[in-house]
């Protein structure tokens, strides 16, 4: 990539999307940094999506397979290519020549390959070019990072671990690894997808075709998903604040954790990036300069937050550094002065192990041991984050704008993230909700004529995603 555009490597829109939205955006990236003259195109066989590339070969502009398929590291490879074969085009003065070298540089036609890999090589293979990319939010590889080593055990090593390291590669020991896992699972579908993974990376057409025939989809969900709804959660805090005289030392503890949770629920965070909020007692300045108020300014109106990278255990954010509003349904336009967002503190939490996968996964552990420890029957912190999407549907906020708060794609939005409405919130999402809004300035007139007191200031604030300051000052007009 070139250091100039840096497209690639620093895009920011790219940290909402998943799965293949991302790899389009990262394919349509690399494509705006393809040297002068080559091109990278999609196509598709039946053996799944690869790219070719596209240059003027004398007369004629011709369409030329490279070898690569239509994966992140596809997109890097394919693109490195193009800048050889546009080096390539100025050197050779003789077609035949220059074809000759593709088929020996870009195709490795002529290259004599030893098909006898192990599987231990061959996962060395998938190692070192993981080590070697880029995150999905585009950033080098760091292998002293916890949550890179706990992303390598998950996505590849938990399943690479089960293949004989001596034998030979071959499709019967992965296939039997494969059928370890229930068809229809995640777990099976994350199985299979290392080990295409594996044949791709050895360059191994047959087996990563026979993988492709295998049906991935998953069909099993878990049916233990809690939902809970805001009144729940305050009648949760109120019990969890109620403690008897001899527990009055935890007071403090529980405090700090009740604050970890009403951030979940006010702004979508997940567990370990409230630990990574930049702006909880002290305003923070952005790379371009905009002053970002502290969470405590008594001032503060917009309460926007600052999630960075890093947490304080300098793991990795899943999403990276972005900005997150409030989302408060019209049923509770009090939340930030109910739940003392504005007086939090972080609980302090810190650990002795070296083990990636325990750091990375602290916070979330602790969290749910803390839910468990208080016994209120409600242990799953993600379900938070759920409620906080339906109240920002319920305050009238787009999806977008609710996706790029929570850190995600619309796509996410609309599909996963509504599967955890219980039936109080459901029946305030049909009553109470504002599901098409009329233009700002049409509400204020409206507005106008109902009378202009602080409920329905609040409750116009919040459907149109204004502060109250805001809308006094239309109203002023």
């Amino acid at each position: 990539m070139s250091e100039k555009s840096n497209p690639v490597t620093a895009s920011t829109t790219a940290d909402y999307l998943v799965g293949y939205e991302r790899i389009l955006d990262y394919f349509q990236q690399a494509q705006k940094e393809c040297p002068k003259g080559v091109g990278l195109k999609r196509d598709r066989k039946a053996s799944g999506g690869y790219i070719t590339l596209q240059f003027k070969l004398g007369d004629k502009r011709v369409n030329k397979t490279c070898g690569c398929y239509l994966t992140m590291q596809g997109i890097t490879d394919a693109l490195r290519k193009a800048h050889l074969v546009a080096s390539a085009l100025q050197s050779f003065s003789s077609e035949s020549r220059f074809l000759a070298w593709y088929d020996d540089v870009i195709l490795d036609k002529n290259v004599i390959k030893n098909d006898l890999i192990t599987f231990g090589e061959a996962i060395a293979k998938v190692e070192k070019e993981y080590w070697e990319g880029r995150t999905k939010r585009r950033q080098q590889r760091d292998r002293n990072n916890a949550s890179h080593q706990s992303s390598w055990g998950c996505v590849y090593g938990q399943y690479f671990k089960l293949l004989p390291k001596e034998a030979t590669v071959n499709s019967v020991d992965i296939l039997s690894v494969i059928h370890i896992k229930k068809q229809g699972t995640k777990c099976f579908k994350n199985c299979l997808c290392a080990m295409k993974k594996l044949a791709e990376t050895i360059g191994d057409t047959e087996l990563l075709c026979r993988l492709k025939e295998i049906d991935g989809t998953q069909t099993e969900f878990r049916e233990d998903l809690q939902t809970l709804s805001v009144d729940d959660f305050l009648k949760l805090r109120i019990q969890v604040l109620s403690v008897s005289g001899d527990k009055r030392y935890h007071l403090e503890s529980r405090k700090r954790w009740l604050w970890v949770f009403s951030m979940q629920m006010v702004y979508g965070f997940r567990v370990h990036e409230v630990f990574a909020i930049q702006n909880i007692d002290k305003p923070f300045k952005t790379k371009d300069g905009v002053i970002i108020p502290a969470l405590s300014e008594p001032n503060n109106i917009k309460m926007i937050a600052v999630v960075g990278d890093k947490t304080l255990l300098d793991t990795t954010t899943k999403t990276g550094y972005r900005l997150c509003v409030p989302m408060l349904p019209p049923t509770h336009l009090d939340l930030i002065e109910c739940l003392e967002i504005k007086s939090g503190k972080l609980p302090e939490i810190g650990t002795l192990s070296s083990n990636p996968k325990t750091i990375a996964g602290l916070y979330s552990d602790r969290a749910q041991n803390i839910l468990r420890r208080w016994n209120k029957g409600f242990t799953q912190t993600h379900a938070l984050r759920h409620l906080a999407n339906l109240s920002g549907q319920m305050a009238g906020m787009s999806q977008e704008t609710r996706a790029k708060s929570l850190g995600h794609s619309p796509q996410m939005n609309e599909t996963v993230y509504k599967r955890r409405a219980n039936t109080e919130t459901t029946i305030d999402l049909l009553t109470q909700s504002t599901k098409e809004a009329i233009p700002l300035g049409s509400a204020i007139g409206v507005l106008k004529q109902l009378g202009s007191d602080v409920k329905n200031i609040k409750l116009l604030a919040a459907i149109y995603g204004i502060t109250p300051h805001e809308v006094m000052e239309l109203l002023a007009e």
